[in-house]
């Protein structure tokens, strides 16, 4: 057990030691900039992206976690439960959403005076690129909000343009459920020039990773993610815990994905896919491919 758990945390590494420190841009103090309060930690990631730190009132309780890609910039933020009444005593004149908050939040913000912006839901580039326009114009942060769109299409167009491969890479969670055809890890799986084991072999959506096709068809990669401590819970009896699998990931390469480019509707898709390709490199897993020449 002490040599399994080594080996995974070797295999896999502690994502939030490689996460540089983000500092906040400058701020302005000769434009007038809304108080923001973020109400989940979906919201945070734009709020802590966009927004000057002297604009914010309050993060969610979730800014620090493992999963918040933009941690590093919540330490000394004031933290809110996201009740209504933490809300109204805060007095921001903005309040982000990502997903459904307090029963009739949207009532009381609108008596309180406050605007409270709800992003839309999806993954695909066109709604990322909406979503932070409606939170900089909100922000009065709309020119950072086009830069960083600007960059995410740049970043997406170059990924696009790479050459790609045949290789099979299998995603894998602790719960031992694995992503198929019509899921935001199949688009990112493509985007980084690969195929996804799971769409291959007909699965689609969120299904547990069959063992069979593992031992009679093994994928050429695995990527795991949420693996980091405190990220979530193992299952038990999860495929994640079997030993076959350890054994495999003993001879096949192996990629993780910190947990931070998983979340909130594809705003770290391009972060994710760049990174794959990148440790997929350095596993010389597209020099063995006949299929990639970079």
């Amino acid at each position: 057990m002490i040599k399994r758990s080594c080996k995974l945390l070797k295999l896999l590494g502690v994502a939030s030691l490689g996460m540089a420190i983000m500092s906040f841009p400058t701020y302005s103090a000769d434009e007038r900039f809304p108080n923001i309060v973020s109400l989940d930690y979906c919201a945070d990631q734009f709020v802590l992206l966009l927004s000057n730190r002297q604009q914010i009132t309050a993060v969610s309780k979730a800014a620090e976690d493992v999963y918040s890609f933009y941690r590093e910039r919540a330490k000394g933020l004031a933290k809110t439960n996201s009740t209504i009444e933490e809300v109204i005593q805060l007095k921001p004149d903005v309040a982000i959403q990502t997903y459904t908050s307090a029963a009739h939040m949207a009532d009381m913000m609108e008596r309180s005076n406050v605007s409270l912006v709800a992003t839309l839901f999806g993954s695909d580039p066109e709604t990322v690129y909406k979503n932070i326009t409606l939170v900089g114009d909100a922000i009065n942060q709309s020119v950072r909000a086009n830069e960083f769109n600007e960059n995410y299409k740049k970043r997406l167009e170059v990924l696009k343009g790479k050459k790609t491969s045949k290789f099979k890479l299998a995603y894998i969670t602790p719960s031992g459920v694995t992503a198929g055809a019509g899921t935001s890890v199949d688009d990112i799986i493509t985007l980084s020039g690969f195929k996804n084991y799971t769409a291959a072999i007909g699965h689609k959506g969120w299904v547990s990773l069959p063992l069979e096709n593992l031992i009679l068809d093994p994928p050429d990669a695995f990527i795991t993610s949420f693996f980091e401590r405190n990220a979530t819970t193992q299952s038990r009896w999860s495929l994640s815990r079997h030993d076959f699998l350890f054994n495999m990931m003993e001879r096949i390469p192996t990629i993780n994905l910190p947990s931070t480019h998983m979340s909130c509707n594809g705003l770290f898709r391009v972060d994710a896919a760049e990174l794959i390709r990148k440790e997929a490199l350095a596993a010389n897993l597209l020099s063995k491919s006949n299929e990639v020449v970079d």
